[in-house]
C-alpha cells in the first residue's frame, strides 16, 4: 500500500536506515497489534527514480496500458474524470509526488524513500502526539502493518481476486489503510490505543478538506479515493475496534466490506449487513454481437458522489440519494474506435432512482469535451443508462435489457414498479453509425 508523506530523517540517512530504530518500532508494533511477524521485513532505500519504476510495475501488475486507456476514456465518458485524462501518467505523478514509503507485497519488504523529505501528511496527522519528530515512526509503523496483513490475512491475494471492481477494492484498502493508520499513530502515541482513538477518528475526519488545497489540478477521481481511505477507512477501523479491539478488526479481513457504502456508513456491515444487489446485465448481446467486452465494474456509492459533485457542486441534491444505492454495475464494449457503456445503478426506493437519473441526465447533457450519445431510464428502483455510440438504438436495446436483466435484492417482494421516465439525447436520435 502507498502512503502519503515523506520519511523522519532519523530513520533514514545517507542512504541508510537507522536499523536500531527500525526494531524498536517493529517489536513496539507487534505488541501493540497483537500480531508477530512470521518472517522479517527487509527494509530498504530508494530514490525517487527507482521508486517510480517501483510503482510502475505494481500498476502494470494489476492492469496492462490498454486496461488503463480504457479506463481513462470510460471515467471522462461517465464525468468521474475530467475529458482527455491520461490515467496512467496522472496516477504515476501524484504517487511520484506524494510517495515516501510503501510496502511491496511482491517483494515482501519495505522501501523508503530517500530523498522524501516533505513530512506534510504524517506531521499533520501526528500533530496530537506531544512527543517530536515522529512522522517518520508513524510511517513505518504504518507501512510494517501492512506486512502483517499480507503476512495473517493474505490481503494481497484478496485484492487480486476484486482488482476488477473499484468499490469492493476501495473498500478493502479502506480497511487496510484503516487499520494501519491507527496502529501507526496509536503506536507513536505511547498511550494505549482506547485513550487515543477518538483523537485519530477526530483528526482523519478532516482530511479530505484540509488536503484538498495540495493537490491544485490533480483529477478529483484519483484523490478523493486516495483520502478516503485514510479518512473514511480510520472511521471504520475504529469502529470495529471499538466493538472488540484488535481481534475485532482482525475478524473483518476474514468477511470484509462489499462496498464503499458499508465504510462510509459501516451499521450496514455491523449491525445490518448489507452487501450490494447482484446485477446481470442481459439482452444486448446480439445487439453487440460484433463488440468486444473490455471492462466489467462497480463503481459504488463513492465514485458516484464524485461524479455528482464535480459535476453539479457539492451540494447538489441528487446526492442525498446515494445512501440509498444498492449496488450498480457497469459493462464496457468496443469495436474498433468506439466505446458502448451499458449500466445499470440500483436503490432501495423509486423515488431515489428518479432522483438520480433526472440529475445524470444533466450531467450528461453538459459534459465537456465531445459529447457522446446517451440514453437513460428509470424503472422502478433501477437506472439504466447507455453512453456512447450504442446510445443511437437506445429505443431498441432498453426494452429488451430490462427484459433479461436481473437486480437481486434491491427492490423488496411485492413493490409495484413506478412508470419509467426516460430521455434519449438528441444525437442518440439520428441513424446508428456502428454496430
Amino acid at each position: 500500500m502507498l502512503a502519503l508523506c515523506g520519511c523522519a530523517y532519523s530513520l533514514v540517512h545517507d542512504g541508510g536506515v537507522n536499523r536500531a530504530k527500525a526494531e524498536q518500532i517493529e517489536n513496539g508494533l507487534q505488541k501493540l497489534r497483537g500480531l508477530e511477524f512470521v518472517t522479517s521485513v527487509p527494509i530498504v532505500v530508494k530514490n525517487r527514480d527507482q521508486t517510480e519504476r517501483i510503482m510502475a510495475a505494481e500498476i502494470a501488475r494489476d492492469h496492462s496500458d490498454e486496461e488503463l486507456r480504457i479506463g481513462g476514456i470510460t471515467g471522462a465518458m461517465t464525468g468521474l474524470y475530467p475529458h482527455g485524462i491520461d490515467l496512467k501518467g496522472e496516477t504515476l505523478k501524484l504517487l511520484r509526488s506524494q510517495i515516501a514509503g510503501f510496502y511491496e507485497p511482491h517483494a515482501k519488504e519495505m522501501v523508503l524513500v530517500e530523498d522524501a523529505v516533505d513530512l506534510g501528511f504524517w506531521n499533520n496527522a501526528t500533530a496530537f502526539v506531544t512527543r517530536r519528530d515522529v512522522a517518520g515512526e508513524a510511517l513505518l509503523a504504518h507501512e510494517l502493518t501492512h506486512a502483517l496483513q499480507d503476512q495473517h490475512f493474505r490481503i494481497d491475494a484478496s485484492f487480486e481476486r476484486i482488482k476488477d471492481n473499484d468499490d469492493e477494492s476501495l473498500a478493502l484498502k479502506a480497511v487496510a489503510e484503516g487499520d494501519a493508520t491507527i496502529a501507526g499513530l496509536g503506536y507513536v502515541s505511547g498511550q494505549p490505543v482506547g485513550s487515543v482513538i477518538d483523537s485519530v477518528v477526530s483528526h482523519m475526519a478532516g482530511l479530505p478538506e484540509s488536503s484538498a488545497a495540495e493537490y491544485p489540478g490533480v483529477p478529483e477521481g484519483l484523490i478523493e479515493p486516495l483520502l478516503f481511505q485514510y479518512s473514511a477507512g480510520v472511521r471504520f477501523a475504529a469502529e470495529a475496534w471499538r466493538r472488540g479491539g484488535w481481534a475485532a478488526v482482525n475478524a473483518v479481513y476474514a468477511k470484509p466490506p462489499r462496498s464503499t457504502q458499508q465504510i462510509m456508513q459501516p451499521a450496514l456491515y455491523f449491525d445490518r449487513p448489507s452487501p450490494p444487489a447482484r446485477i446481470s446485465l442481459g439482452g444486448y448481446q446480439e445487439m453487440f454481437k460484433d463488440w468486444k467486452q473490455v471492462d466489467d465494474d462497480t463503481y459504488g456509492e463513492l465514485l458516484l458522489s464524485i461524479i455528482l459533485k464535480r459535476n453539479l457542486g457539492p451540494q447538489a441534491p441528487a446526492l442525498a440519494t446515494l445512501p440509498r444505492w444498492a449496488g450498480d454495475r457497469i459493462i464496457v464494449l468496443e469495436k474498433g474506435q468506439s466505446l458502448t457503456l451499458l449500466w445499470m445503478v440500483a436503490f432501495h426506493d423509486p423515488e431515489s432512482a428518479g432522483k438520480f437519473g433526472d440529475a445524470y441526465r444533466g450531467i450528461l447533457r453538459h459534459l465537456p469535451g465531445e459529447v457522446s450519445p446517451y440514453g437513460v431510464e428509470v424503472r422502478s428502483t433501477s437506472v439504466f443508462i447507455v453512453i456512447g455510440v450504442g446510445a443511437n438504438r437506445f429505443g431498441q436495446l432498453a426494452p429488451v435489457v430490462w427484459k433479461f436483466s436481473t437486480v437481486m435484492s434491491a427492490t423488496p417482494a411485492g413493490q409495484p414498479a413506478s412508470p419509467p421516465h426516460a430521455e434519449i439525447a438528441p444525437s442518440a436520435l439520428a441513424p446508428a453509425s456502428a454496430g
